[in-house]
């Protein structure tokens, strides 16, 4: 599969190789990086991604997953276009900003207040921290296989052996209040809350875990993840990063019908540009308010924080969302099942054992039996994993090697029966070797 890939990407791997003379690794994002060397894209447009060669795609990451309409939307550039005129970054309040947060309001379940910022790192960041100071509490329990952005303390448990920080240079001490537990195991979290003995200041996790496989929650599960932190006296947090606007417009707490305390947002509610923001229950934000006399939780958001581009971006986005989401969230949902039984099918008729998760309109492709779980997917064939989406980049259908991908408002059903169509002849080229 490699030798198909690199006779068509010649032009990305002799900048691949300048941009490892610049950057650590020749990236700017961990994510970014698979073997033989990523594609360097030149301009995108739609559900379309053109790399150095010329070649254009059919785009499945879409931004990481940020791009839900699609790249470059004329909803956003149009309002872009306008607002550089009046100014890139004021380095204060606007009507912008407010009008964004009343949108976030108006279509958020949990979000009676809100602090934005530009990261969802950073986003993920102050969520620990206002739990903390507003339990009076220290643990955090998290899921394996959790990815929160890179996050000192929660920079743990996302990958086998699931027990160990994830990087060099952060101290045990620093992440000595971070559990890690089995996704979809309730009894494993009700166990690690009593062993903190009401020491825990929040349950936080991704709804749908994204970089650990793109694993729906169970609705039981998350149902009693809420009881069990109201039994408890703990905050029921929520990673809406991915699936924020994504799901449904108001996230995967309006699809499943659970409300977290607190949840932090970005990618799609930044409309392609930079955001982060925690939102949550306004006597837990309010621990945010610099008028405090004490008690106060210092979230700084950022020298870029409420930037007028952003802004515009992000409330043309979701006014967008807001207007269409009669029509648009069924054809969103169409779409991703459309993938993900297509692509299953198309592998169980050539004798494969593939399942593909997700849901609304993501979904990821695993090799082996149905993962529930982070540890189920560090189980399965990774090889077979990267050997897929290098077949599917030559044939131009672009998905990031192991991780997860997404549908936009811009693919189609044609676009969807090519994915099918060519996973069935990837099944055919195994079942030949």
């Amino acid at each position: 599969m490699s030798s198909a890939y690199q006779a068509k990407t010649k032009r990305s791997k002799r900048l691949f190789e300048r941009a490892q003379k610049v950057f650590a690794g020749g990236v700017n994002h961990n994510a970014r990086f698979y073997e033989p060397y990523p594609i360097f894209v030149t301009r995108a447009q739609r559900q379309h991604i053109w790399d150095e060669d010329g070649k254009r795609y059919t785009d499945y990451w879409m931004g990481h997953l940020a791009l839900i309409l699609g790249h470059s939307p004329k909803v956003v550039t149009d309002a872009l276009a306008v607002q550089i005129e009046k100014g890139t970054h004021f380095g204060m309040g606007s009507r912008l900003s407010v009008e964004f947060g009343e949108e976030i309001q108006r279509t958020v379940p949990c979000a009676e207040a809100m602090r934005l910022c530009n990261t969802g790192a950073e986003a993920t960041m102050y969520l620990v921290r206002l739990a903390r100071a507003f339990t009076g509490k220290r643990v955090v329990v998290k899921m394996t296989g959790g990815w929160h952005g890179y996050n000192t303390e929660l920079n743990k448990g996302v990958n086998r052996p699931f027990d160990k920080t994830e990087s060099a240079g952060i101290l045990e001490e620093e992440q000595e209040h971070v559990r890690s537990v089995r996704f979809n195991d309730l009894a494993g979290a009700e166990a690690e809350v009593k062993r903190a003995r009401r020491d825990v200041a929040a349950i936080f996790l991704e709804p749908v875990l994204g970089a650990g496989g793109c694993i729906p929650a169970d609705k039981d599960y998350l149902k009693g993840l809420r009881e069990l932190a109201d039994r408890e006296g703990t905050l029921l947090a929520f990673d809406e990063i991915i699936t924020g606007f994504r799901l449904a417009l108001g996230g995967a707490q309006e699809w499943y019908g659970v409300k977290p305390d607190l949840a932090t947002f970005g990618k799609v509610a930044g409309g392609g540009l930079p955001l982060g923001l925690v939102a949550g229950r306004k006597e837990i934000l309010s621990l945010a308010d610099p008028s405090r006399k004490e008690g106060f939780v210092s979230i700084g958001g950022g020298t870029f924080s409420e930037n007028p581009l952003t802004m515009t971006a992000g409330l043309a986005t979701v006014r967008h969302l807001r207007r269409h989401r009669a029509t648009l969230y069924p054809i969103l949902e169409n779409l991703g099942r459309t993938v993900r039984e297509g692509v299953d099918r198309a592998f169980a008729e050539g004798g494969v054992e593939a399942h593909t998760t997700g849901l609304g309109s993501l979904f990821q492709t695993h090799f082996g039996a149905n993962p529930r779980s982070a540890e189920d997917v560090a189980a399965e064939d990774r090889r077979r994993t990267k050997d897929y989406a290098l077949f599917l980049m030559s044939a131009g259908v672009f998905v990031l090697p192991g991780h997860l991908g997404g549908v936009s408002s811009e693919h189609s059903f044609s676009d969807i029966r090519k994915l099918i169509g060519l996973s069935a002849k990837f099944s055919g080229s195994i079942k030949h070797s």
